[in-house]
């Protein structure tokens, strides 16, 4: 005796055949004894009173879990493999990182240098009386005003 009437019983094995099928009709489609109990339109304590369709459902659960990646070393694996992937793409980015500092540090340098030769430049034409002032619209008007 599984503890439900045979109806109850059909409706819980026709939600887990379309739970397996992944056709469910009033569900996300997860394996669980709750959502086995929403497919099949009964309460969960009804559903666990249906022993042999909870044991279907819990090889299909377990087999599941086998061939899906979901038993706990897979996941522990795949943690594994996320760790590695992880640490790669950190030591890539931080060497990028590394060598972007470097670049704007060697520019830094470069506009220094630049503004040393510009400001060099301006005093010796101004020593030689070679620095005159361009004409410019804008400021010529304002220098009449």
């Amino acid at each position: 005796m599984t503890g439900v009437s045979t109806a109850t019983e059909q409706a819980l094995e026709s939600a887990l055949d379309r739970l397996l099928s992944g056709q469910p009709l009033r569900t996300d489609g997860a394996l669980t004894i709750a959502g086995l109990a929403r497919e099949a339109d009964v309460s969960r304590a009804t559903a666990n009173r249906a022993t042999r369709t909870l044991k279907r459902l819990r090889a299909a659960t377990a087999t599941s879990e086998n061939h899906n990646g979901t038993n706990p070393e897979s996941l522990r694996q795949r943690i594994r493999t996320l760790e590695k992937e992880l640490a790669a793409r950190m030591r890539r980015e931080n060497g990028e990182v590394a060598a972007l500092r470097q670049r704007a540090h060697i520019l830094a340098q470069h506009v220094q240098a630049l503004a040393l030769d510009n400001e060099a430049l301006r005093k010796t034409l101004a020593d030689h009386d070679l620095l005159h002032r361009l004409p410019h619209a804008q400021f010529d008007d304002l220098a009449h005003d």
